[in-house]
């Protein structure tokens, strides 16, 4: 079955060695041997990579050599040291940033939480320009396009946003936290978040503040960001704009990506075998459309069969990040998936009504504790944020074995259209 890792497999030793088909690992590296890899974000040859255990923090991997990339550095600081899903960067023009905050899986004592402003001017070495402290903790740090402020979420379960101006990154201001006000007075939450390029607009990828009973009520929805900073803005300073009447993907994540001149965002939830990317036609910004989604065969069995699903709820086989890139090779359009236990899958998004699957890696084995459920301590688990890289066509992507550097086949690249490299 699409995305199982199969009991006799398990069971055979067969999983020692990871299923891969339309694409090849180019090189390497879990660094230190923590086995306990998480999160990405890339800047030119450089990956950060939050991991966990004796190594803490966020590793300065150089990957120039990507059949051979290197650590070169540790992120430990009161923000990188949590980093987890809480880091972001800017890489464009003269902004070259990198920010961390100390997320610790939502566990974080209640109070001041840090947030580090690095300068990734070289990206090799990363230098901390300042620690700020937000006056509460958050969960995910967005920068804007322009890398003037971070908009930050805040913890599990909580409504609202908060700004911050980082025009100066070494003297941020903090500029207020903003309630997210739903038509008929709720209040909404963002797990995460994204700004357009013209940065008059977030989406947000959320729903009311509840805790369990979220998933089944989220949807990704649009905001006006427009007031915020203005001498007297209306209130709510944030203002609804629209969302979806499709409801139970979107609770997670929901990047923007555009298709022959046409906006689309990709929501889905997380961390369950029922979370799967569902693709929404942006043009009516006031009602989003859905019109496609990419399910695995083991979704499907999840939503079918409830038992099962039960057994499964943990996540093994669940979504955790949907990245999508729209200009690979000049003009590909690809989701890089992060299906943990089912791994990363690579996605032909060409025409959002009927995505197609084109290229896996499916993990094996490690040592390292995975996420719980069924296959807990067995399978390893991919839950990053991929990077598509333009100048060598490589994928970039980490499970808790380590940082992966990956390239998609001939026969793969020529079905997409795709020129070199």
């Amino acid at each position: 079955m699409q995305g199982e890792t199969p009991l006799a497999d398990l069971e055979a030793g067969r999983t020692a060695t990871p299923y891969v088909c339309g694409m090849r690992i180019v090189g390497k590296l879990d660094p230190w041997g923590r086995g306990d890899n998480a999160m990405l974000k890339r800047s030119r040859q450089c990956a950060y990579v939050y991991g966990g255990g004796e190594r803490k923090g966020i590793a300065v991997i150089n990957a120039s050599d990507p059949k051979a990339p290197k650590a070169v550095g540790l992120l430990d600081t009161p923000g990188a040291i949590g980093g987890s899903e809480t880091m972001d960067v800017i890489d464009t023009g003269t902004r070259h940033l990198l920010v961390a905050g100390d997320y610790s899986g939502g566990l974080r004592p209640p109070g001041p939480a840090p947030l580090d402003i690095y300068d990734i001017s070289d990206c090799t070495t990363p230098k901390l320009l300042t620690t700020f402290y937000w006056p509460a903790n958050i969960h995910v740090p967005k920068i804007s396009p322009d890398g003037m402020r971070v908009y930050a979420s805040r913890e599990y379960g909580t409504d609202g946003l908060m700004v911050l101006d980082i025009s100066d990154p070494a003297r941020p201001i903090y500029m207020g936290e903003y309630p997210l006000v739903l038509p008929g007075g709720k209040a909404q939450r963002c797990h995460d978040m994204w700004i357009n390029d013209d940065q008059t607009r977030l989406i947000c990828a959320g729903s009311v503040p509840m805790i369990e009973a979220r998933k089944g009520d989220s949807a990704p929805s649009i905001w006006d960001i427009t007031q915020i900073g203005k001498p007297n803005p209306e209130w709510p300073t944030i203002r609804f704009v629209g969302t979806s009447d499709i409801r139970g993907q979107g609770d997670h994540h929901a990047p923007l990506l555009r298709v022959r001149g046409r906006q689309y965002l990709v929501a889905a939830n997380e961390l369950r075998c029922t979370a799967f990317p569902r693709i929404f036609d942006m043009t009516d910004e006031k009602s989003l459309r859905m019109v496609g989604e990419f399910r695995l065969e083991a979704n499907d069995r999840c939503l079918d069969d409830p038992a099962w699903a039960k057994a499964n709820a943990a996540g093994s086989y669940g979504l955790h990040y949907n990245a999508v890139v729209d200009d690979a090779w000049g003009g590909v359009v690809l989701g890089l998936f992060s299906f943990m236990g089912s791994g990363v899958r690579i996605v032909d998004l060409r025409d959002p009504t009927h995505p197609y699957e084109v290229a896996y890696y499916h993990p094996g084995a490690i040592d390292t504790p995975s996420p719980p459920g069924p296959l807990a301590g067995k399978t390893d688990s991919c839950m990053s944020i991929n990077s598509f890289v333009p100048e060598t066509g490589h994928i970039w992507f980490v499970c808790r074995s380590g940082f992966y550097v990956a390239e998609l086949s001939k026969a793969v690249r020529a079905k997409l259209g795709a020129s070199a490299p």
